[in-house]
């Protein structure tokens, strides 16, 4: 990935979007307002931050691309399989937003925002359809295959054909750390079939698995060609990033944005 800082805030973005000209970022936890345990760039009020602190703090995310905080649609993720088609941005008005783990736009006055903390995010770009995604892939998403249900929606709302499709896997928690039980192991078995010995660790007599490998598996079984992985664990890395398993529950959550408005003089 590359690595970017401005203002104060370290973002980082996929090569290939960079490439096809798509203003993106996922924001470290650095060069925000917010104070311990949400330091500093917390963009959540769930977690027990003020609304203040997460307004000043998407704004200068926003800033970062000189984006209008205006152009923002977000979602409230809530581990569901509801992917939403945003065609304008969500108005102020609206305190709630509506709950959805995945969000897509052909829109370039729209800019998708979305909140994580060890969950993957996955972003997509259209190059054909000329749309952008984004979806929230925790171990419920990723058994429930919320890449593909994305996907399949830019099919049916865009004509998104996924071998055109570019992805990317962000940061989030890494396979030495996601630890899990027998129940949680078992969905994955299920949902994996053959395929489950490829994103499970067995050694040292634990079940580790492999969310961002799950993910690769799942969507170039949905057609993708070309995927990036940041391979960046956010529980490793919890001097840049947000974790809610290293912090024990109690952390903020990092942001990201994905936008097709054209900006100018961002690297």
């Amino acid at each position: 990935m590359i690595v970017n800082e401005k203002n104060g805030l370290r973002y980082y973005q996929f090569e290939s979007f960079c490439e096809a000209g798509i203003t993106h970022g996922f924001f470290t936890r650095l060069g925000g307002v917010s104070p311990k345990p949400f330091d500093s760039l917390n963009m959540a009020t769930t977690v027990g931050d003020t609304a203040e602190n997460v307004l000043e703090n998407l704004k200068r995310m926003f800033d970062v691309f000189g984006l209008d905080l205006s152009s923002r649609y977000d979602g409230w993720q809530y581990h569901c399989k509801t992917v939403i088609a945003a065609d304008v941005p969500r108005s102020a008005s609206v305190r709630y937003p509506l709950r959805a783990d995945g969000l897509m736009t052909d829109r370039p006055e729209v800019t998708l925002v979305q909140r994580f903390a060890d969950c993957c995010p996955i972003i997509f770009y259209d190059p054909v359809g000329k749309a952008v995604a984004v979806c929230h892939a925790g171990w419920p998403g990723t058994v429930d295959n919320i890449g593909a249900i994305t996907l399949k929606n830019m099919r049916k709302l865009y004509g998104t054909d996924p071998k055109d499709v570019l992805a990317g896997i962000g940061p989030s928690i890494g396979p030495d750390h996601f630890e899990v039980k027998e129940d949680v192991a078992g969905k994955f078995r299920q949902a994996f079939g053959s395929r489950y010995d490829e994103i499970c660790d067995l050694s040292e007599n634990r079940i580790r698995l492999n969310l961002w490998k799950a993910n690769e598996i799942l969507l170039r079984e949905q057609g993708v060609q070309k995927i990036e992985i940041a391979e960046i664990c956010t529980v490793c890395h919890k001097d840049e990033w947000f974790s809610h398993r290293g912090d024990h529950g109690k952390s903020g959550r990092y942001g990201m944005l994905i936008t097709l408005q054209k900006v100018k003089g961002i690297e």
